[in-house]
């Protein structure tokens, strides 16, 4: 791909720089805010090279481009000067266009939880160096340089609750800096799981506020509903100082007394509930696995992110994340064999190149570019999930830490104390490629 020609090409497909009211991007798609979505020239922007597919939801308008969106998004921002450049859009929920209250709560979760996945993942696979160098290279994790690294890795969950506040706060419009401060004072050891704290003479709830999320999803609506009072009634000259003085000193003691425990309790429901969903073990696992591809295809599957973060923060592994394991190499596995099958060159090329970027890295390039297109592949993918998942289930197979699942990623399925996860995982794996693999060969695909 041109990288610099396909960003003019899509700006001037979408309508030009001035439809363009925001920008943003994922790990594969890039996400744009349009003003007027009747001047898209779709059909011609799907013919553009690099193109995986298009999805307009929620009032984004996401085109799937793969592992190289970044570099696609680096050419596009200068393009745009106006347009917003951040990494959620439609911030305020007043404004989401026709959109139900369950889509937008679901929405300002997913926005606000998406943007630390980055962090997430580095701290993942930080995790999995540490037990791949403790577990087969016998690596003292008394050592000073094993505990500096493993600070590093725990310091992403310790203080996630801070990076989801700011994220949260972007997305709607508030002093992003304020709430996470916030949060940072919240999450000190002075406050956190403290018990027996008391603030104007009132008692308040132990709340252990490191590595949860839910108080500072339930905080920033609140401030940011406070801060438009205060940014309309305050006299201009001292707005900038009134501002953030009230958000703190109001936000502070309510999130300590009312939002803090009430966040406590959802969060500790929710991951119950991770854990009611798993319990039904292999049946569940193949319900779940299934799904993955089809919620990927509809961009649902970071609304799960949330429940899946929580239940490692929670419990420490995750059994709910394991479905992405068996859904991703699944679709590899069927990229795979239409790349083989295909007698169409330019089937042959999209599945092979596809199939090995899901093996080692996204699968939207395979699932839009090949499965979807074909249809028949997307329901052998949902054959070999399914199956995998059974094995998932059976053998309880949990994920420690977050990353996009492929083979590259396998060590986040490592356990600190034994290998016998990670071996279980490696199988799964094999299975799920394998599996989408012989379920497509044998259903077959109409390539016109």
């Amino acid at each position: 791909m041109d990288y610099k020609k396909t960003a003019a090409d899509i700006v001037e497909l979408v309508g030009g720089k001035d439809n363009i009211e925001a920008h943003s991007h994922c790990m594969t798609r890039l996400r744009l805010v349009l003003k007027d979505n009747s001047k898209i020239k779709e059909e011609e922007l799907k013919s553009l090279p690099g193109i995986q597919g298009i999805i307009n939801k929620g009032g984004q308008y996401q085109i799937v481009i793969g592992p190289d969106v970044e570099q696609l998004h680096n050419e596009l921002a200068p393009l745009v000067p106006e347009a917003v450049a951040e990494e959620t859009v439609n911030e305020n929920l007043d404004e989401v266009e026709k959109e139900s209250i369950w889509n937008r709560i679901l929405s300002y979760i997913s926005g606000s939880v998406t943007p630390a996945l980055p962090v997430l993942i580095g701290s993942g696979m930080i995790s999995a160096v540490l037990a791949l160098c403790s577990n087969l290279f016998k690596m003292d994790t008394a050592s000073m340089t094993y505990q500096l690294f493993n600070t590093l890795a725990n310091a992403a969950y310790t203080y996630l609750p801070v990076l989801v506040a700011f994220a949260a706060a972007r997305r709607l419009k508030t002093n992003e800096y304020v709430a996470a401060f916030i949060m940072l004072a919240l999450c000190s050891a002075a406050i956190s799981g403290v018990a027996d704290l008391s603030i104007f003479g009132l008692p308040i709830t132990t709340v252990k506020y490191t590595s949860n999320i839910v108080p500072a999803l339930l905080m920033v609506p609140v401030m940011a509903f406070l801060d438009r009072y205060i940014v309309k009634y305050s006299p201009k000259s001292i707005v900038s100082i009134v501002r953030p003085a009230i958000l703190s000193l109001v936000m502070f003691p309510l999130t300590l007394l009312v939002l803090g425990p009430i966040g406590t309790w959802i969060g500790q429901a929710l991951a119950n509930f991770c854990v009611a969903i798993t319990s039904l073990g292999g049946v569940s696992m193949v319900i779940l696995s299934a799904l993955h591809p089809l919620l990927v295809m509809v961009g649902m599957h970071t609304v799960i992110t949330p429940l899946i973060v929580n239940e490692i923060t929670t419990y420490g592994s995750s059994l709910l994340f394991s479905k992405a394991l068996a859904g991703n190499l699944a679709i590899a596995g069927a990229a795979l064999a239409v790349g083989i099958k295909a007698r169409k060159t330019e089937n042959r090329t999209a599945g092979l190149s596809t199939g090995v970027t899901a093996l080692l890295s996204v699968t939207e390039p395979a699932l839009y570019g090949v499965l979807i297109r074909l249809k028949r592949p997307l329901i052998g993918a949902l054959i070999g999930a399914a199956i995998t998942g059974l094995f998932i289930g059976i053998f309880d197979v949990r994920a420690y830490a977050t990353a996009s699942c492929s083979f590259l990623t396998l060590p986040i399925f490592m356990a600190p104390d034994s290998m016998t996860n990670f071996y279980l995982a490696v199988a799964a794996a094999v299975m799920a490629t394998v599996l989408g693999f012989i379920a497509t060969w044998i259903i077959g695909f109409k390539e016109d």
